[in-house]
């Protein structure tokens, strides 16, 4: 699918926007598509041109499934007829290495996408909103004191606010005042993933038995292996055509040894045929995030502002949620002139930074108990606390105390 882009050739200076939104992935997108239905003009750019290709397991949790319903009015029968769900998962496998500690049918689905359908599409709806999506130029410049945003094409956009949603290595974040990100916290969460997509057929007609983990025969279950690399885990999950491997932890933990231990993790499901295979790879935050990721006019979203689940990396939701309470943040400022900065910091602390808090601690937990080998004490904690963590997880519970919270995702429009 392609978008249509809003200018071609070179650009000379745009007309003032309320709103310069860099990056068009789910953050950008949901950012753009909310201020636009407010009825402010805003530009959303992206490097690249859709469809394109975006290192990312795909996994849409019951929390992202209601955020899509509830924010952006598409519901799980539409995102099915517009092709965006690729695959549901209705069951899953957890392993502490080559012991598998849980498994069973989830009370609700959890639902896995294709990022280069997921992104454009999305962008598409953005436009929808009267939002002007421009792509293909990279962002070169930004100065924040006169909000100014300048592209590799001479393009140059003046806006009100302006908001980074451009990914773990973030221009705008890095333009920024050097306080904003505290380095060394930035560093220490900083994550690295590697990730191979195999066609079915091909796993269907070459994975082998020697693989201590056994793969469903379908290959319709989702896999979570822990300990195959440090504060981190390995995951197999199913799509329609293919079958996405991955490995992500955290660098600080796990040195320059990520490679080894990717293939170490096919092998381990069955998967040995594939070594041979580079798998991508990129950096993620897993807990990482900016508590105060806003300067005078400028805020970051999403990865930008290292916002993803500190324990499984799921960063979908967050890009959307933080979007969210950006967009209204902004909204606020445009229409009644409230900082919005502290707006968008105010909404933070008190919808969200608390939840990934307790999941850190949560994750720390964990983490600390595998290195010290503690395997058999952690599953049986893990097989008494299923139903409260695949809740906090999917968004019924909160990580905090693991008490249900009907609020914690609700609207702040």
């Amino acid at each position: 699918m392609r978008i249509p882009i809003a200018t071609g050739g070179r650009m000379k200076d745009q007309p003032g926007y309320d709103v310069v939104v860099v990056g068009g992935g789910p953050a950008g997108s949901t950012a753009a598509c909310l201020l636009g239905e407010a009825g402010h003009s805003v530009a959303l750019l992206e490097r690249q041109v859709y469809p394109r290709d975006k290192i990312c397991g795909g996994c849409l949790s019951q929390k992202t499934i209601r955020f899509l319903d509830r924010a952006l009015s598409l519901p799980v029968d539409l995102l099915q007829r517009e092709g965006l769900l690729d695959f549901t998962g209705r069951g899953y496998a957890l392993y502490i290495r080559d012991h598998r500690i849980l498994a069973g049918d989830l009370d609700e689905p959890i639902y896995f996408t294709r990022r280069e359908h997921y992104d454009a599409y999305l962008a598409r709806k953005a436009g929808e909103t009267g939002a002007e999506l421009h792509t293909g130029a990279e962002v070169v410049a930004i100065d924040h004191a006169r909000g100014i945003v300048t592209t590799s094409d001479g393009g140059r956009y003046s806006a009100r606010v302006i908001v980074g949603a451009d990914g773990v290595h973030s221009r705008v974040r890095r333009t920024l005042p050097e306080g904003i990100a505290e380095r060394e916290r930035w560093q220490g969460n900083l994550g690295w993933t590697l990730e191979l997509v195999i066609p079915r057929k091909e796993v269907e007609a070459l994975a082998d038995e020697r693989g201590v983990i056994r793969l469903d025969a379908d290959l319709a279950t989702p896999h979570l292996v822990f300990a195959v690399c440090r504060w981190g885990y390995g995951w197999v999950f199913p799509n329609k055509e293919a079958i996405v491997i991955g490995l992500g932890g955290l660098l600080s933990k796990n040195g320059s040894g990520f490679r080894d231990r990717f293939k170490a993790f096919l092998k381990l499901v069955g998967l040995s045929a594939f070594t041979d295979r580079k798998p991508a790879g990129c950096s993620l935050p897993l807990g990482n995030y900016i508590p105060t990721p806003a300067h005078a006019r400028t805020v970051l979203v999403g990865d930008a502002a290292g916002f993803t689940g500190p324990l499984l990396g799921e960063g979908i939701f967050y890009a959307h949620r933080t979007a969210e309470l950006a967009a209204h943040a902004i909204d606020r400022h445009l229409t009644t002139g409230a900082p919005v900065a502290g707006t968008y910091s105010t909404l933070l602390d008190r919808r969200l930074i608390p939840e990934l808090r307790a999941e850190t601690a949560f994750r720390n937990i964990l983490y600390h108990g595998l290195d010290a080998r503690m395997h058999a004490p952690l599953a049986a904690f893990v097989q008494a606390m299923k139903d409260p963590v695949i809740d906090a997880v999917q968004g019924a519970r909160s990580f905090q105390g693991f008490q249900r919270d009907d609020e914690l995702h609700s609207a702040v429009w």
